[in-house]
């Protein structure tokens, strides 16, 4: 996952760069650069994830009595070790 995120980090910086030449030549040709800088900053810091998504914890019902909830957050602890 470095390799990727060092790529992705080297290629936005490369667009950014590359934004002023095609800024001054070609006027608003310039924000295609632009925009893929973003993309590939996003996808650096997707990398930095690693493309996964935090997984949300369970809650506890109100409905269930302190019991139930202490023995469902028991074994969501058991589950993450």
């Amino acid at each position: 996952m470095t390799v990727l995120r060092v790529t992705f980090c080297i290629l936005a910086c490369l667009c950014a760069a590359s934004a002023v030449p095609i800024g001054i030549f070609f006027e608003w040709w310039c924000l295609v650069p632009v925009a893929a800088a973003f993309l590939f900053a996003f996808l650096m810091f997707a990398a930095k994830n690693n493309f996964t998504r935090p997984k949300k914890e369970a809650r506890t019902d109100f409905m269930n009595s302190d019991e139930e909830n202490e023995k469902i957050r028991n074994q969501n602890d058991e589950n993450k070790n």
